[in-house]
């Protein structure tokens, strides 16, 4: 059976590592390996780990206890981590994108980023300052789960009958990042339709359901863990194949139904709802062109690490998934991945 971790220790795992880690910016990088600065500054190769998204949310943490075992595991290496932040991960990419290729630099790259990349270049939804091929997925790291949250009382068909008459509003970022794809397919499949009220970051979105502002809000299972374990937030429908049972209630530990097995009483039995499960969260990138020796060192930091029981424990503490896959079959996956996006796309069209 999964532990269930109360959030106070979540919040308190994630002062330790920002205690250990310290803070970046736009454009500085902190040493995230726990060694002692002369030691960072003298005989060990610095290794920057760019997160395209801003301090404090789940990649960022994602990326800092990377970082922190890494450095561990391979002390003759201190991994950095250093934010990129704008639009929605795309100035991370592009800055990634102009850098050399054999920089000892990594991008955290989410599905979301390569979802749209293909969208605006296919559809000209918008303007892509990058290009994918000159990015080379190597290990996977963040394997999320999305999860459908409403205000308590709410229901599944209380949110579809709200989409069928075009009044369904959800929280969001960009209006085609993933959770939008997800809700915005699904309810499409019902003959309805979602509006996305535009936050800056994950936090503001899910404030913006608390405080009224929008119907419903997608987010990672971690996302909030102490609102529902406080009642104020509940989980409608996890965006998986099975239910989720990873999150606790006032009255203990609560199973958020699936779309295909487990699959919520609401959903229609006959009908097919698998499109609406997107792979989210993203991969350790490299540029396209680096060195073979590198890719696979890489690789070999990113087993390493997944192998020790901290990363796994830590990871299930905050309801993410143990999901590996390296090198081609990584290429492979998103490529798969992005497909999948497409035909999601397709629907909203």
């Amino acid at each position: 059976m999964k532990s269930y971790l109360k959030m106070g220790l979540v919040l308190m795992a994630f002062l330790v590592m920002f205690v250990a880690v310290g803070c970046s910016g736009s454009s500085e990088g902190t040493t995230s390996s726990g060694a002692d600065s002369d030691a960072s500054s003298g005989s060990r190769e610095v290794v920057k780990i760019i997160v395209p998204y801003g301090v404090g949310g789940t990649a960022d943490a994602i990326g800092r206890k990377y970082a922190q075992i890494a450095g561990e595991l391979y002390p003759n290496y201190s991994f950095v981590v250093e934010q990129k932040t704008g639009g929605d991960g795309f100035v991370g990419a592009a800055y990634f994108e102009s850098i050399d290729v054999n920089a000892k630099e990594l991008l955290l790259f989410g599905y979301g980023n390569a979802y749209r990349h293909e969208f605006g270049n296919r559809y000209g939804t918008e303007q892509v300052p990058f290009d994918m091929e000159n990015l080379k997925p190597l290990a996977a790291v963040d394997d999320r789960t999305w999860i459908l949250y409403g205000n308590p009382g709410d229901t599944l068909e209380e949110v579809f009958d709200k989409a069928r008459a075009g009044d369904l509003r959800m929280s969001g970022g960009n209006p085609l990042s993933d959770p939008h794809l997800a809700l915005g397919s699904l309810v499409a499949v019902e003959d309805g339709s979602v509006t996305v009220v535009g936050y800056d970051g994950g936090a503001a979105q899910k404030l913006g359901l608390i405080n009224g502002e929008v119907d419903v809000f997608i987010g990672t299972t971690q996302a909030a863990m102490g609102e529902v374990e406080a009642g104020d937030l509940v989980p409608m429908l996890a965006f998986s194949e099975d239910s989720f049972d990873g999150l606790v209630g006032p009255d203990g530990p609560i199973s958020v139904p699936g779309l295909v097995n487990d699959r919520h009483p609401d959903l229609g039995s006959d009908t097919d709802y698998s499109g609406s499960i997107l792979p989210a969260g993203g991969f350790l990138t490299a540029r396209t062109g680096t060195e073979q020796a590198w890719e696979d060192k890489v690789i070999e930091i990113s087993k390493a690490v997944w192998a020790t029981s901290e990363f796994r424990d830590w990871k299930e503490e905050i309801g993410l998934n143990h999901f590996e896959i390296y090198g081609d079959d990584a290429q492979a996956h998103l490529d798969d991945a992005v497909e999948r996006a497409i035909n999601a796309f397709e629907l909203l069209k």
